[in-house]
């Protein structure tokens, strides 16, 4: 009786619960991320935050738990406690598959979407595949082996695997047999697993960027060098072209996408000093996937595009230089077409191209029509391609005295590549190109007639001219109104371990049959990839009269490297110092080069790069060796340090071309929560050669021993970075170094060379506003101190007597900016 009566009170008490707790649950909460503007102002807040939520809820990101509240600004913790119990958040399923994408590997796009230069075209490409992922399953050979860094083996180990098993999920992919964890990490942000379920939309982006740093200026120097030095006045391109008060370099780029078939881009780029007309205007439209009868179109390009062969000997059309470019790990080249809207300008193609397979054969065809910047000669016959930074307009160079350079070459250039497919990444090809011109082509050097040197050389310093000017005096002379160049290539993997070369040769005299006595190039390497273990050997040989503009193959100098052309100041114009400044092909050299890394545990990495060539102009050997060692003794601490010797000459050291350069860093990182770091840099740097006097102590005869002569030249710098992640999607990074001497480093992943004395310090932020917009912006300072040596007084008046002071010796503060806006839909 006792227990009935028990039961039954318990129940009455569990009723009278839930008919207090009635009132509360009927209390209808609102869903922040479903509700209107006017809905949250009806919220026991202030209008002004209201707006705060709504604005935060609509560009920047859905509320994925109601303490978000509190860390937006203005809403105080008595208002939070008011709307706590009437707000809801109820999570918001992102139906758009490639902004869920999007939203899981931002932290690579935002690092890829900063990069111009040599592999711009290439990234545009990683950029949309990371959005927009290959089936792995369907994907051909050449899809999966143009990944970002993906080795040979890796590529041909998936290619196999999925042509007999499907793979499902990531963990399979990461199970092919074959597969490195390196080659299964570079691959997995790239490759899906099934056919997208969207159908065919409209997708693309648009990019505004704009930026006036000068450590990209490497022609400054030349363009304020004194053109009539020798006549007592001052006269410089800087200040003919008032490159003092020219506007930012910008670039407007816009690349859409129609499903999986069609791509098309554009973009209008104004170079320094431009005007309102652009300095290059490119565009593509690419047709993808189309099948003929027994031909498959993998690409058919219309406008600009980007094409490589083999080991770039043959061609490479790119107008930027990259040491030691060879074609694995970060030096990835995309082997095919693309279409390509990058700042390449002098060396663009436009026209049609065209990738595709019949059976075992894979053929690329293109066709360029296209006007190039060169220098002339004398005779109006053409000297050399020229990429001139800023495009000078040949009105003012005819003022300044000199014959026209911009779009004075026009050239019409027919190219294919056929290659033989044996298996997977293994196959022999053969390729080539003819570049018809307007002009014949003719070397400096001429052999018949009465002088043996350029007429870019004053009579007064034809004595400067050495042996290295080889290079540039054996220049290519034309049998015609052409240029041909031919070659072979091949490639073989075998389990983890891939073999490679190509051979090229230059058509000097027209025949085209006879080989024999025409300037040859090769390149051979071998790679092979393990989990913990990578090895690399290349092997090059390039003829010095092998004068291809389109070569991108390895080396470790550019072309004319040591020339007189280095030299702008004994050129009869300082604008000549352009044709190496901006030279992009290899120098001639027969070399060897070896590098690996060894992964002991992921505590201890070593890894060393050794590299050791003979410049053929001059037969002078270099040798250089890099020792890095990665040591990680807890996850948050990371310490690299980097040793490097390099030298020349060194079996000759009383020769006054020799030098032995050692340089030291030290780099420690220390990762903190959230993604936050903070990183220490200690640089040191010494260069050794025989004395030099000329280069030391002053040059009057006031008894200071100017013949001691300079021996040494040491460069030191200390630093530090911070970078703190406000979110997911705010990133703020400060930077502060002091350096003495010569310094390269990386600038929020801008490579960054500068000399002199000087503070640098910068700020970056990068900010992903919504879900479709990104901001970048960079502000560097760097502030040079005196130069030692120079007295200030030597330089108040210029040459031409003009009491303003020369502002070329005036160290000071040097601001620059760089601003960068995506938005994508």
């Amino acid at each position: 009786m006792k227990r009935r009566r028990a039961v039954g009170l318990l129940a009455a008490l569990a009723g009278l619960g839930l008919l207090a707790a009635a009132p509360a649950a009927a209390v209808d909460q609102l869903d922040l991320n479903q509700a209107s503007f006017e809905e949250i102002a009806r919220l026991p807040i202030s209008e002004e935050d209201a707006r705060t939520i709504w604005n935060h809820r609509e560009y920047r990101a859905y509320f994925s738990s109601i303490y978000e509240l509190r860390k937006l600004p203005g809403i105080t913790q008595e208002e939070f406690n008011r709307v706590k119990p009437l707000v809801k958040i109820v999570p918001v399923l992102i139906e758009d598959e490639e902004l869920v994408r999007t939203n899981e590997i931002y932290y690579r796009i935002r690092q890829w979407e900063a990069e111009e230069g040599a592999s711009e075209a290439l990234v545009d490409h990683w950029i949309d595949l990371a959005k927009d992922p290959v089936n792995v399953n369907a994907a051909s050979y050449w899809e999966i082996a143009n990944l970002q860094t993906l080795a040979p083996p890796d590529a041909a180990a998936i290619y196999r695997h999925t042509r007999r098993n499907r793979v499902e999920r990531r963990t399979q992919l990461r199970n092919i047999p074959g597969l490195t964890y390196w080659g299964y990490y570079n691959a997995r942000n790239f490759v899906r697993y099934k056919d997208p379920t969207e159908q065919k939309a409209l997708r693309g982006s648009y990019q505004f960027r704009a930026y006036n740093s000068p450590s990209i200026f490497d022609v400054e120097e030349t363009l304020k060098e004194n053109r009539h030095e020798a006549e007592g006045m001052y006269d410089s391109w800087w200040d003919r072209l008032s490159m003092g008060d020219a506007g930012p370099i910008y670039q407007h780029k816009l690349r859409l996408r129609w499903g999986r078939d069609i791509r098309a881009g554009a973009l209008a780029y104004y170079g320094l000093g431009a005007d309102d007309t652009p300095d290059a205007f490119k565009y593509h439209v690419t047709f993808r996937d189309k099948n003929l009868g027994p031909v498959h179109f993998d690409n058919i390009i219309v406008g600009n595009y980007a094409v490589a062969f083999g080991q770039g000997l043959v061609m490479q059309n790119t107008d930027f230089f990259k040491p030691r470019n060879s074609g694995y790990s970060w030096d990835k080249r995309y082997v095919g077409i693309l279409g390509d809207v990058s700042q390449t300008q002098e060396f663009q193609l436009h026209g049609v191209a065209t990738e595709f397979d019949v059976g075992n054969v894979r053929s690329v065809l293109f066709y360029s029509d296209d006007w190039k910047d060169a220098v002339l000669n004398p005779d109006g016959t053409a000297n050399q391609y020229l990429i001139m930074s800023p495009r000078i307009e040949n009105d003012d160079l005819a003022a300044g005295g000199l014959r026209p350079m911009r779009d004075v070459l026009h050239e019409q250039t027919l190219g294919a590549n056929f290659k033989y497919i044996l298996g997977a990444g293994t196959w022999v090809g053969v390729s080539g190109y003819e570049a018809r011109y307007n002009k014949y082509f003719r070397a400096a050097y001429d052999p018949t007639a009465a002088s043996n040197r350029t007429w870019m050389v004053p009579d007064s310093d034809e004595d400067k001219l050495v042996a290295t000017d080889s290079e540039y005096l054996s220049s290519y002379s034309s049998p015609g109104k052409f240029r041909r160049v031919f070659g072979a290539e091949f490639q073989w993997v075998h389990d983890n371990a891939a073999f490679a070369g190509e051979y090229a040769t230059l058509d000097a005299d027209g025949e085209m049959l006879e080989f024999g006595d025409d300037p040859k190039a090769v390149v051979l390497n071998g790679y092979a990839s393990y989990s913990n273990l990578s090895f690399l050997a290349v092997y090059r040989d390039y003829d010095l009269e092998f004068d291809n503009p389109y070569s991108r193959a390895f080396s470790e100098y550019k072309r004319f490297k040591g020339t007189v052309l280095e030299d702008q100041y004994y050129l009869q114009d300082p604008i000549y110092g352009l044709l190496y400044e901006n030279s992009v092909a290899p120098q001639a050299e027969r070399g060897l080069y070896v590098s690996s890394r060894y992964r002991f545990s992921h505590r201890l990495t070593p890894s060393f790069e050794y590299d050791v060539w003979e410049r053929k102009a001059d037969g002078a050997e270099y040798n250089r060796l890099v020792l890095r060692m990665r040591f990680q003794p807890i996850y948050n601490i990371v310490m690299n340090l980097r040793q490097k010797w390099q030298g020349r000459l060194g079996s000759n050291w009383l020769s006054p071309q020799s030098y032995d350069q050692v340089e030291t860093r030290f780099r420690l990182e220390y990762r903190l929560s959230k993604y936050d770091e903070v990183e220490f840099l200690l640089s040191r740097a010494w260069i050794n050669w025989p004395p030099r006097p000329r280069l030391s102590d002053n040059v009057d005869a006031d008894g200071l021993h100017p013949e001691i002569g300079s021996a040494a030249v040491p460069s030191y710098a200390l630093g530090g970075a911070v970078t703190h992640n406000f979110n997911d999607f705010l990133r703020v990074t400060g930077s502060i170094i002091y350096y003495d001497g010569f310094l390269w480093v990386f600038e929020d992943g801008e490579f960054t060379v500068v000399d002199g004395k000087s503070v640098r310090y910068w700020i970056s932020i990068s900010d992903r506003i919504s879900d479709h917009l990104a901001l970048r912006l960079r502000w560097t300072n760097d502030h040079g101190y005196p130069i030692t040596y120079l007295d200030a007084r030597d330089y108040n008046t210029n040459p031409a007597g003009n009491p303003e002071p020369d502002g070329w010796y005036v160290r000071g503060d040097v601001g620059a900016f760089r601003l960068q806006l995506d938005y994508s839909w």
